[in-house]
């Protein structure tokens, strides 16, 4: 039995080589999960029931999400609903590992979380659904296949839920990926990828992109130009299923932390605003990052260290219409 616990104790995961089969996907129930492991965390999930884990649903000031349950005194990381809201996939980070786990709502009950079958020990990072709903996206320095030394840089790699399981990780081999970091890929509607980079050729250390799918294939990817990116760090975007908005962190000067949520609105000859900083109720003097809203368009969820410990946060996504400009509301 292995024991993981992470900083300051704030969980302790237990693992069991128990293999675990769940009848329910993230969109589509003809599918199946197969689960390597079985995880127990200190809360019973079967006493959480309804949307969202069952938590109370957050006002215009952002609220710590599931506070001991999902956001503890460990480290989290990027998280995610399923679009029917009935599945969550989190990240855990803790002093030797840095594990990604789900869990479904089953009548109306969920269940304890479990280690993703595809997740390594290669340092597995942000990720995110595609529009096909059977897709997943996530961020990786695995090696190649047949390769035992991973990469010095984040690569997107991605898997695909089957009807036995999840299918084997492949790298993206397109345009997205140059030997350079690349992460944190979200998607509009029509199957447009929005990513961060740090390859050569940017205005700054880390720039947003996009890239669109063309005969199946990500074509060059087109810096998102002078209105997002800046001499400094761009990056973690969620970009609106309409293309509609972008939010995205930075570490510009003007921000209040380290890195601080800034947000850009496609205007009416489809250029894009100028970058605004999304206040002090929504960051503060520490780190923001991560953000996405959810598939119902309801919540904006993000991460922030502003207590000392990385939590998850979540606020009402009508914030967002509060920064829109004049042009378009």
């Amino acid at each position: 039995m292995h024991i993981l616990t992470p900083k300051k104790n704030g969980y302790m995961m237990r693992l069991s080589k128990n293999r675990i089969v769940f009848s329910s996907i993230l969109f589509l129930s003809a599918f199946s999960f197969n689960f390597s492991e079985k995880q127990e965390f200190s809360a019973d999930f079967s006493k959480l029931t309804g949307p969202y884990l069952g938590q109370k649903p957050p006002g215009m000031i952002p609220e710590v999400f599931a506070p001991e349950i999902i956001s503890t005194d460990g480290f989290n990381g990027s998280s995610g609903f399923s679009k029917k809201g009935d599945i969550f996939i989190f990240r855990l980070i803790g002093d030797s590992a840095r594990e990604i786990f789900v869990t479904h709502m089953v009548n109306g009950r969920w269940t304890q979380p479990v280690q993703v079958s595809w997740d390594s020990k290669h340092r597995e990072g942000d990720f995110a659904i595609a529009p096909d709903g059977k897709t997943l996206y996530f961020t990786s320095r695995r090696p190649l296949a047949g390769e035992t030394d991973e990469f010095e840089e984040a690569n997107i790699w991605k898997t695909e839920i089957t009807k036995t399981g999840w299918s084997e990780p492949e790298i993206i081999v397109d345009k997205i990926n140059l030997r350079y970091h690349a992460s944190y890929a979200t998607f509009t509607g029509g199957g447009t990828m929005c990513f961060f980079s740090r390859r050569p050729g940017g205005l700054g250390k880390a720039d947003i992109y996009l890239s669109t799918l063309k005969n199946g294939k990500y074509i060059d990817a087109i810096n998102m130009g002078k209105a997002i990116n800046t001499e400094y760090e761009e990056w973690d975007p969620f970009i609106a299923a309409d293309e509609s908005y972008i939010i995205f962190s930075s570490t510009k000067p003007e921000s209040l932390g380290r890195d601080d949520m800034y947000i850009s609105f496609k205007l009416k000859d489809d250029t894009w605003s100028e970058a605004v900083h999304m206040g002090d109720k929504l960051n503060s003097k520490k780190s923001q990052n991560r953000p996405y809203v959810t598939p119902d368009g309801k919540y904006l969820f993000f991460t922030s260290d502003r207590t000392g410990n990385r939590e998850i946060y979540w606020v009402d996504a009508k914030i967002i219409n509060t920064f829109k400009p004049d042009e378009i509301r």
